[in-house]
């Protein structure tokens, strides 16, 4: 879904009338620390995406599902 070509060609094709967007790189604390650009890139990528595909297409509705990675402040590191 990071492919520009690919989601306007799925979303020209397919014509959905509502998309969730429930999609996202994800990883648990020991990665989102090493690759925290990587992650941000790659979804922000995915969400975008959709998002104008769904603008473009005229989708009926889209819901956008997103949620965070939350840990305790001195979680520890393995």
């Amino acid at each position: 879904m990071r492919d520009t070509g690919r989601v306007r060609r799925f979303f020209e094709d397919q014509r959905p009338e509502y998309v969730f967007v429930a999609a996202a790189k994800v990883g648990g604390i020991h990665a989102n620390d090493t690759y925290p650009a990587d992650f941000i890139y790659d979804n922000l990528m995915i969400e975008c995406n959709l998002i104008h595909a769904a603008y473009r297409q005229a989708v009926t509705k889209l819901l956008f599902l997103g949620s965070t990675c939350i840990y305790p402040k001195l979680a520890p590191q393995r």
